[in-house]
């Protein structure tokens, strides 16, 4: 795999983002669409996510396969922009290819902390729903601040509960340079929280 943090994103890019967020919506909703968006409707998107990136309002990570250069991940990192504020930083589109699942999580996951940190954050924080990946992101460091029961709604009627979370960069890095891996033991107060 290459990591990539590029400042502006090709037609081409733009496209395989496109069909990457649309596979994994014909497996699940966790990325807040009911179906697959499509080329005509997820260009205009994509296009408006690219101003952002050009502008640096966001960063965002690509992941591209080495043999046919094609993007398989995708991680957005948005720093938030008030001044007071600023040592915090948020991950959003955290996209993996379903057939390309437990390759390059913990490589993309190193990627993204790095970058952080040399952007002058020290905190990320993000935002993942019930049916989603929570214990994931829990033992990889993540600690829960807040819910919303009614965050998503299945077909816009059933209330998905919406998890927030929160790691602080050094604590992770500390972790890491500790033990040799990313992965966390699950917090007891996790379990009591989710049980």
């Amino acid at each position: 795999m290459r990591y990539e943090w590029p400042r502006e994103l090709s037609e081409k890019d733009m496209r395989e983002m496109i069909e990457l967020m649309d596979a994994v919506a014909v497996k699940e909703q966790t990325l807040g669409f009911y179906e697959p968006v499509g080329q005509e409707k997820g260009l205009p998107l994509m296009r408006a996510f690219d101003a952002d990136l050009r502008k640096g309002a966001i960063d965002v990570l690509a992941v591209r396969d080495e043999e046919d250069d094609r993007i398989v991940g995708m991680v957005t990192l948005a720093r938030a922009p008030l001044p007071a504020r600023r040592h915090i930083v948020d991950m959003r589109r955290c996209v993996i290819a379903p057939d390309r699942r437990g390759q390059f999580l913990l490589e993309g996951w190193a990627e993204a902390l790095h970058k952080a940190r040399s952007m002058g954050c020290e905190v990320i924080t993000l935002e993942v729903r019930s049916d989603g990946p929570v214990g994931l992101w829990e033992r990889l460091g993540f600690r829960e601040y807040g819910r919303l029961p009614d965050y998503a709604r299945l077909d816009g009627r059933e209330a998905v509960t919406g998890h927030y979370l929160y790691a602080r960069i050094a604590d992770v890095l500390a972790h890491f340079e500790a033990t040799g891996t990313w992965l966390h033991e699950p917090r007891q107060e996790s379990a009591a929280l989710t049980g």
